[in-house]
């Protein structure tokens, strides 16, 4: 499946991103559906962000929040995007889904999605025929900063 940003796509994603959890024995929770929901429904957010949206900060507390994150992270159903000294952002990857790069500002911690060809796409293929790995997955990101960060003040 294609990421694609209408309702029903995101729908379907979601009901797939449930069923994943549950062929992978996650507990269903409240607290998981609902981040889930809130990931369907975003592109990379970071941790803070996601803790205190609702439903999510009246089913659980923010510990809770990064412990179904990384247990989500684990079963490969979301992505950890890293920022040099700031908190991390997470985004739901989907297996066997084509990724999205990112751009991200050092200063502020902004996030974009980049709409270009993924370059390590034509790596993986490589590694996979000249070593033999399967299941291969990457991360790529650009770091600089942002125009509104190089704004003199």
């Amino acid at each position: 499946m294609k990421p694609n940003k209408t309702a029903a796509a995101k729908a379907e994603r979601l009901a797939w991103a449930f069923q994943y959890c549950h062929d992978k024995g996650l507990r269903k929770t409240r607290a998981r559906d609902a981040l889930l929901g809130f990931l369907a429904q975003s592109g990379p957010v970071n941790w803070r962000t996601l803790s205190d949206s609702s439903p999510l900060n009246e089913l659980c507390n923010p510990s809770t929040v990064f412990r179904l994150l990384v247990k989500l992270e684990e079963i490969g159903l979301v992505r950890r995007i890293t920022v040099r000294e700031k908190p991390p952002f997470f985004t739901m990857g989907m297996p066997g889904e084509q990724h999205n790069d990112y751009v991200v500002c050092t200063e502020c911690a902004t996030v974009q999605n980049l709409q270009i060809t993924c370059p390590g796409a034509r790596l993986e293929r490589q590694l996979e025929e000249e070593y033999g790995f399967r299941g291969l997955h990457h991360e790529f990101a650009f770091y600089g900063v942002c125009k509104d960060c190089t704004k003199p003040a």
